[in-house]
């Protein structure tokens, strides 16, 4: 009898990916701060270092909340920045008007929550998940332009920016529910049965309903996860700004698109991590970061942190390859 000699066990080359893809996001963290710490003088100071926390706050919790329906097989919302910019512009009217901070932010909630149910009952009777939010996006826009009149929204006697300037043990409130939102995202998906179930029809959706998993349930707590984040950013947005218009978000889509492909999570679903999608948001505000510090422009910031996506996603991309 012929011995058929495999020449790389199929179960060597996927331990090799998912090890590529666990230590790939603090290898490139890591690299980033030494090489920022080397050139950039300024960038160690502990105001830089705090503002950098409070970027990665806002970016990070957007991105974890988009993380749960790049899991579930929904690549990416196109309408990110919309969604917490009508957060920020509900947050902000509410305490213009008098009313509570909280009654502000559950009212961006609630909203946001709506919305992205609807988007979520879209998507899984069978409509393209980009052209869903990107429409969403869009009509989000259009409607808050047409009732604020691009006007400013502001609030200045509510307290507001109490909101993001309260500190516990010297960091900013955001970076601590920063923190808080990304490990209780991570408990979702790792450790409840609506979240494994997400992760299965993203994984395989053919399989998942074989088992008598619903897509439209998973779908759905995709989406409102999403909803959340995006209410959290806008709200503290709105707080850290002080004031609101109809265009301040306006590159969160693409920042927390960056994270996400950065953290490694598939964009063809079913793996990944909103640990590694907070973690990919922090080396995206760095980057961004020493470059400002070292005075250049806008375009070469964004081309900058292009190439970091494509070399990142790349090289995940062929070890998944070679891994199946």
């Amino acid at each position: 009898m012929t011995e058929v000699s495999v020449p790389v066990p199929v179960a060597r080359r996927a331990g090799t990916a998912r090890q590529l893809s666990r230590w790939a996001m603090p290898v490139v963290f890591v690299v980033l701060v030494a090489v920022a710490t080397a050139t950039t003088p300024d960038f160690l100071t502990f105001d830089n270092l705090r503002g950098v926390l409070i970027n990665t706050s806002v970016t990070g919790i957007a991105a974890v909340g988009m993380t749960a329906i790049t899991l579930s097989g929904n690549l990416f919302s196109l309408g990110t920045g919309q969604s917490a910019m009508l957060a920020s512009i509900l947050f902000m009217s509410v305490a213009a008007h008098g009313g509570s901070l909280v009654a502000g932010a559950l009212l961006a909630l609630v909203t946001l929550v709506v919305i992205g149910l609807v988007q979520s009952l879209a998507v899984a009777a069978g409509l393209n998940p980009v052209v869903t939010t990107l429409a969403a996006g869009a009509l989000i826009y259009g409607v808050v332009a047409a009732v604020t009149g691009g006007a400013v929204i502001s609030a200045p006697a509510s307290g507001v920016g109490a909101l993001a300037a309260t500190t516990l043990l010297a960091i900013p409130l955001p970076v601590w529910v920063f923190v808080a939102f990304t490990g209780l995202v991570w408990l979702f998906v790792e450790r409840t049965v609506p979240g494994r179930r997400l992760v299965l029809v993203g994984a395989n959706r053919e399989a998942a309903v074989t088992s008598g998993i619903s897509v439209r349930s998973a779908t759905a707590w995709a989406f409102v996860i999403m909803s959340v984040g995006f209410t959290v950013a806008g709200v503290f947005s709105a707080s850290q700004l002080g004031q609101v218009t109809v265009n301040n978000l306006s590159e969160l889509t693409v920042d927390a698109v960056a994270a996400v492909l950065v953290g490694g999570t598939a964009v063809s679903g079913g793996d990944g991590s909103p640990v590694r999608s907070a973690a990919g948001a922090l080396v995206i505000v760095v980057l961004q970061n020493v470059l400002l510090l070292h005075g250049l422009t806008t375009g070469v910031r964004v081309l900058g942190e292009g190439i970091l996506i494509i070399v990142v996603v790349a090289v995940l991309h062929l070890a998944r390859r070679w891994a199946s």
